[in-house]
């Protein structure tokens, strides 16, 4: 199982952010389980950063937020203490490359598509994802979330979305997102399901809690 944490940053998930997305703190909670979990079952976790520069492209299209070094660019949640791998917005493709389990990658992006940073998208092209469980999270469901899932499942992957962990910025263009993805074949799921699945597994086989990235 691999946790697929997306944008989790005070400019999107905090009411002063510059890009709030409205009633996003009503997940707060959910998602703090969800990576609390991470933490416990040693899941391979990836995390998307909006990482920005002042000029940058996708400002055409919404307002600068998330610049380098600033508040709003921050992790609003404790990130699970696991072996961290930080992956910069400019990393290239690496032939051979695969994902290590029980640790915590944090993948920079300049665009909402978390798939643009290449050092991702190679191995998701190289079918790094095929077959394995990717449970999504985070925000906005009509916009980066939504480009994560279906880039996974595009990829291959049995993909899940955490519905009570993600929000979107408007209600009909979020309405779409979900009908899209359902469409992809990407399945719906709650914390309390993915946290009773993690807990019944540790429970039937110890040796779970230190292969959770392999499965």
């Amino acid at each position: 199982m691999i946790f697929f944490d997306i944008d989790t940053q005070y400019d999107f998930m905090n009411p002063q952010g510059a890009l709030y997305v409205p009633r996003a703190e009503e997940i707060h909670r959910n998602i703090e389980r969800l990576l609390d979990a991470a933490r416990r079952h040693h899941l391979l976790t990836i995390s998307s950063r909006c990482a920005h520069e002042p000029g940058d492209a996708e400002f055409a299209m919404f307002p600068p937020h998330c610049l380098k070094g600033t508040w709003g660019a921050q992790r609003i949640f404790d990130l699970p203490s696991l072996a961290l791998v930080e992956v910069p917005s400019d990393a290239p493709a690496i032939d051979g490359a695969h994902l290590e389990p029980c640790t915590h990658y944090v993948v920079e992006k300049k665009v909402f598509d978390l798939f643009s940073n290449r050092w991702l998208e190679g191995l998701r092209a190289s079918g790094e994802f095929r077959n394995r469980e990717c449970i999504v999270f985070g925000v906005a469901t009509d916009y980066c979330v939504r480009a994560a899932a279906l880039g996974l499942a595009g990829g291959g992957a049995r993909v899940k979305l955490v519905a009570d962990a993600v929000r979107g910025v408007a209600e009909e263009s979020t309405a779409e997102a979900l009908d899209e993805m359902r469409a992809a074949g990407v399945e719906l799921t709650t914390t309390d399901e993915v946290l009773n699945t993690l807990d019944t597994a540790a429970s039937d086989s110890p040796s779970n809690e230190t292969a959770g990235g392999d499965e």
